[in-house]
């Protein structure tokens, strides 16, 4: 488990020290509208896969 959380925080300094090198705001709301999208589409397809199965049972 102590692994797993050193591995976690080594990787997301990683992506910090990235993301604070990168000196184009284009790239940065390039990647923050990427994450924003990606989080949307998964939401949106959650909702539309349990209303789908929600109307399977519905009779």
């Amino acid at each position: 488990m102590k692994e797993a959380v050193s591995k976690l925080k080594t990787e997301f300094n990683a992506k910090l020290l990235y993301w604070n090198n990168l000196k184009s705001n284009k790239a940065k709301a390039l990647i923050l509208l990427l994450f924003i999208a990606v989080i949307a589409l998964k939401v949106f397809t959650t909702i539309f896969t349990f209303d789908w199965l929600a109307s399977l049972f519905r009779i």
